[in-house]
This record gives C-alpha cells, sequence and structure tokens, in this order.
C-alpha cells in the first residue's frame, strides 16, 4: 500500500516534496516535522478544509503510533528511520517522543512500535519515565485491542541489558495487547538488527506472515555509509567518521599533578554536515595501544600475523587487535562467550553471584581473564570472543559560534593499577599520545538533546560539574557570551586541588569579569582536613539557589553518575524541601516538574 496511490498529493506536489526534504538532514527532518504538525494542531477551520475524496482516501490507510524513548539521539533517529519507512508502507505514522505523550492515550492506540533504551542500571531514560511507570500502575487501562512491538537500545555488556525495552514488552502484553513481532533487542552496533527487526515488525502490521526470527548478529558487518542524490557521502557517523585534523593539544593539569586533564582543539572546516550545539558530544573511534596488544598476543601464545576474519574481511591478528574489538574491559557476554569454548566451574560460579561477579569485572581487560582462568583459543575464536572495539563519548567543549570550524575536548587520562597491572584508558591513551603535526582522529556528533541551553537567552541557568564534567560549560558560557541579551548564569565545579587542577581557571576569571558568569563557586576535597564537594556548595548557598530555581532558573548536571550526580540531585532535593518549606515527597513532585519543564538537564557517565 504505497503513499503515492493515496492521491493525497498532485504530482507536482510530490516531486516538490521529495526534492525538498532530499535537502534535509536529520535535524532538519525532525525540526520539519515538527512544523508540519503544529500547523496541524494550530490551523484555522478555514485551512482544515478537506475535499470529501480526500478523506476517503486517508481512511483506508492504517495508523502506526511510534513512540521513542532515549536519552541521547540515537532512539530519536531510529524512529525517525522507522517513520519513513512505516510511511513508504503506505501507514499514517504519528510520531512522539515518550516525554511528550499523553499516558492515557494508550487506551485509544490500534498499532504501536516502541524504541526505548535503557539507562544506568536498567532505569528507564527520563522521556520514557512516566509511561512505564504508568503501564505498571494500578490506573494502567486493559490494552485488548492494542497490537504492538517494541525494539530495545541497550550495550549487552551490562548486566540489566535492554531491560526498559524488555518491561515495555511484557507488561503490555499483560495489560491485554497482541505482540506482532518477538522483541529486537539492539547492542551497540544496531544498525544491521534494526534494519531487520524493522522489517518484519512492518510486515506483522501489514498482516504479512512474519518473516524469519530476527537473530543478533555474532559480529556486524560493513555497513555502506549513507549517500545523497550528488553520490557525496550525506554525513559523518560512527559508520563513517571525519578524520579531523589536530590543532592544539595542552595539558590543563599544573605542575605535580598526579593525573593528566587534556584540552584537544581538532580542525573541522572540511566536514561537511558535522554540525553540533553546546551540550552535544564527540564521539571518537580509538585504536588500542601496542602495549596492550602485546600482552594479549604473549598470554594467549598467537602470532600477530597470523590471518582473521573481521566482518567479512581477512587481515592479521594484529592489525584485528588494534582496529577492531575491545581488550581495555570485560563484560558479560565476553564471559559468557569466552565460557562456551573454555568451559570453568570456578568461573560459572562466579558469573551467577552478580556482586562478585560485578567486582571481578570492575577495571579488568582480557588479559586478566586469560591470567585467572588459562585457557587455548584459536585467532579467530579470539576475536569472535571480544566485542567491537567501540566508540568513547565527550561532551563538546566549544560553542560553533565562539570556535566555527573547530571542535574541542576535555579528556581526563585514565591510568590505574588494577590485579597488579597497569592499565590504560583505550581513547585518552590514544588521544595524549597524538602528535599535533599530521595527526587525524575519527570524529563524529552524538547529538544529546536531553541537554541543551534554554531557547531564551535571558533565562538564567545553574551548571554543577566536577573534573571533566566541567566541558558542556565551557561550550555554554561561549554561545552565551555571544549573546545580544543574557541571562545569569551560575557555576559550582569540583575537582580534587586548586593549585593542579582548576581547570580553564583563567577562562572563568575572564568570563566573571565580563560579567557572562554572574557566580562562581568551587570545591576541591583534596585541598582541606575535611573534603569538600559541589553539593556542599550547593547547600551552603541554598536560599539564593531556592531563588533562582523560583525565577526560572534551567538548572544541569554534569559528571560521574554513581556518586556526584546522585547526590547533587539529593542536595537539590533538600534545599527545595527546606527553603521552599514543603515536604519532601512535594520536593521530589517538584523536581519532577523540573524535569517535565526540562528545566532540570543531566549529562551523567
Amino acid at each position: 500500500m504505497s503513499l503515492y496511490k493515496t492521491g493525497l498529493l498532485s504530482a507536482d506536489q510530490k516531486n516538490l516534496f521529495i526534492k525538498f526534504t532530499e535537502t534535509l538532514n536529520q535535524n532538519q527532518l525532525l525540526w520539519a516535522s515538527g512544523y508540519l504538525e503544529g500547523l496541524l494542531a494550530h490551523g484555522s477551520d478555514e485551512e482544515e478544509t478537506i475535499s470529501q475524496n480526500t478523506i476517503d482516501s486517508t481512511i483506508s490507510q492504517p495508523v502506526l503510533t511510534i513512540l521513542f524513548g532515549s536519552r541521547t539521539g540515537n532512539g530519536e533517529g531510529l524512529a525517525l528511520k522507522a517513520q519513513t519507512e512505516a510511511t513508504k508502507q503506505g501507514f499514517l505514522v504519528r510520531l512522539k517522543n515518550m516525554a511528550e505523550y499523553n499516558v492515557h492515550d494508550l487506551l485509544t492506540e490500534s498499532n504501536l512500535l516502541i524504541i526505548v533504551s535503557t539507562h544506568g542500571e536498567g532505569e528507564p531514560p527520563f522521556a520514557a519515565r512516566e509511561l512505564h511507570e504508568f503501564i505498571y500502575s494500578k490506573r494502567a487501562p486493559k490494552l485488548e485491542t492494542l497490537i504492538y512491538a517494541v525494539i530495545a537500545l541497550g550495550d549487552s555488556g551490562y548486566f540489566q541489558f535492554c531491560k526498559t525495552g524488555k518491561d515495555f514488552d511484557v507488561q503490555l502484553e499483560t495489560l491485554g495487547g497482541k505482540r506482532i513481532s518477538g522483541l529486537v533487542a539492539c547492542d551497540v552496533d544496531y544498525e544491521e538488527l534494526f534494519e531487520k527487526g524493522l522489517k518484519n515488525i512492518l510486515a506483522g502490521f501489514n498482516g504479512e506472515e512474519n518473516l524469519n526470527a530476527v537473530d543478533t548478529p555474532k559480529y556486524r558487518m560493513v555497513l555502506k555509509p549513507e549517500k545523497g542524490k550528488s553520490g557525496k557521502i550525506a554525513s559523518h557517523t560512527k559508520l563513517n567518521p571525519f578524520l579531523a585534523p589536530v590543532f592544539e593539544k595542552i595539558s590543563l593539569h599544573g605542575k605535580g599533578s598526579k593525573r593528566q586533564t587534556l584540552h584537544i582543539e581538532l580542525n573541522t572546516k572540511e566536514a561537511t554536515g558535522l554540525e553540533y550545539e553546546p551540550g552535544d558530544a564527540a564521539g571518537v573511534l580509538p585504536l588500542n595501544p601496542p602495549g596492550l596488544i602485546h600482552e594479549v598476543l604473549k598470554i594467549t601464545g598467537l602470532s600477530p600475523d597470523e590471518k582473521v576474519i573481521v566482518k567479512g574481511e581477512s587481515k592479521s591478528l594484529y592489525e584485528a587487535l588494534n582496529h577492531d574489538v575491545e581488550l581495555s574491559k570485560i563484560t558479560t557476554d565476553v564471559v559468557t562467550r569466552f565460557l562456551a569454548f573454555a568451559p570453568n566451574d570456578k568461573l560459572l560460579k562466579l558469573s551467577q553471584e552478580t556482586n562478585l561477579f560485578k567486582a571481578y569485572l570492575e577495571g579488568r581487560d582480557i588479559v586478566d581473564l586469560f591470567q585467572d582462568y588459562p585457557a587455548t583459543v584459536t585467532s579467530n575464536d579470539l576475536i569472535h570472543l571480544l566485542r567491537p572495539l567501540q566508540p568513547r563519548y565527550y561532551s563538546i567543549s566549544s560553542s560553533p559560534k565562539a570556535f566555527p570550524g573547530e571542535l574541542h575536548l576535555t579528556v581526563g587520562v585514565v591510568d590505574y593499577i588494577n590485579s597488579g597491572r597497569n592499565k590504560r584508558g583505550t581513547c585518552s591513551t590514544f588521544l595524549s599520545e597524538l602528535a599535533v603535526e599530521d595527526e587525524q582522529v575519527p570524529v563524529f556528533i552524538e547529538s544529546n538533546p536531553g541537554f541543551r541551553l534554554p531557547e531564551n537567552d535571558e533565562t538564567p541557568i545553574i551548571m554543577v560539574g566536577a573534573g571533566t564534567g566541567i566541558a558542556p560549560y565551557r561550550a555554554f558560557l561561549q554561545h552565551r557570551a555571544l549573546a545580544d541579551r543574557r541571562g545569569k548564569n551560575w557555576l559550582f565545579f569540583g575537582n580534587r586541588n586548586f593549585e593542579t587542577e582548576f581547570l580553564y581557571q583563567i577562562e572563568w576569571q575572564k568570563l566573571l569579569k565580563s560579567g557572562t558568569l554572574t557566580k562562581l563557586n568551587v570545591a576541591f576535597s583534596r585541598d582541606s582536613e575535611k573534603k569538600v564537594y559541589v553539593q556542599d556548595r550547593l547547600h551552603e548557598n541554598a536560599k539564593e539557589v531556592y531563588q533562582w530555581l523560583e525565577e526560572g532558573a534551567h538548572f544541569y548536571i554534569c559528571g560521574d553518575m554513581k556518586n556526584m550526580a546522585r547526590n547533587v540531585h539529593d542536595t537539590l532535593v533538600t534545599i527545595i524541601e527546606n527553603e521552599g518549606v514543603m515536604s519532601k515527597e512535594k520536593a521530589r513532585e517538584y523536581i519532577g516538574n523540573m524535569e517535565k519543564e526540562k528545566r532540570l538537564q543531566l549529562d551523567v557517565y
């Protein structure tokens, strides 16, 4: 059932529409879809006059609602792809962000596709939280007329792989819904599985027999970068990164620091379509360090020149270990595959003790696994045992308005001792060893729509970050410094030592002097007998923080999810409870409303 057989558009309109949409990138398509939806919602009665023939032609079209919920732009991007494919097959598609969806509309849905990610340790992302809570509540309706499918996004390296998607899949069936296709559980390399899964799902909604079951591929096939009509690469993605020359690399720590944080400036002037906004992240595709590769070869007894097959291509084992697979960390799925070809009762028992297993995996790499549980392995077995090497994501620390044609990164170099061996972060080591001349960094943009400056430049903002969590705030303030009229800006920054780890100190001082930065509060945890953190500085300024919130300030948290972000969130609840003279329950409700209004935004890891 083709869209073009419906008679909705004349031949000329159809041609104009196709030519126009082919010129748009993903963000522009999203804006255009929202604009058109707005016209439908707010058009006058005269504008809504439609011929009876047109009405009749649309009645026969099945309606498909696509709901997406994710912390980054991945879910949204896949939802847009699903919308395009479904429209081609003749569906009238209603695309909605879960954060903006009226949960009570669930009762009226007939065909529903959910695309949802999992955040942290099995938690729904903020956008999906309300709907997730609703379907598990006593108010959840019976959904006997609902036909649905779920595409879940996750990382099989985590214990709670695709948990939120699994929750939706199970609970919708419990409420009476009919599952049209099995759950599609997408791992970090999801492109091929998503396309196959979507094809099955749309076939199901069309009343066709389901195609073969979707199996997670053992290894992702190489996908060709998308090309526009001219034959040129449409955009730079994980599959087609831009090779950015290095402008500059600067150490941000003072003398005597035992740690290292780098400021890296990349040249993106020739990167057509590599556009970003303050709050976005840059994905960097690293190489594994030679030292770790040699350790892997030594512990396995394999030759670097042996031939292996990776993504359908024959190459040397050394090259594959350098470019294609994760070496610096082991995850649950790696251990599962290890046990499949090297059974070990001791390791199996450990893998069944969740807390002990988590503790074991923390900070260990593939060399540790072979040291602790010796096994004989072939070159190809080793490659299939390991996970594909993934990009690392860094909050961009520059504004494109302040630095057009550039992209700045703030990189904490990971270096520690674990299990008697020195461990180094894969990407931070790769970046730290770059020479400025003649070096290129494979980079692409990871949109982060959930971490954005207010649309109104005059809206006050409070920014809280520790360590490299300062990065997006540098971009925020550069952006606001160029605004014609700007609101108040308050920064809370924490690190270990004032003398050696006050990142971008001179820049903050200049911004204070110019008036761009209204207030700056810092906390250096190792400079006093009693450790002081950013949440302590928030508590000390509780009255004024609450005043800013009451004035409509947006509140941002960036940094460590397990400790800093949780502590800051709890402190914020306490501030609202005390200063607003309300119960803790009401304070949490206040926070919940801030999240719904996008006035509380987190970028945590």
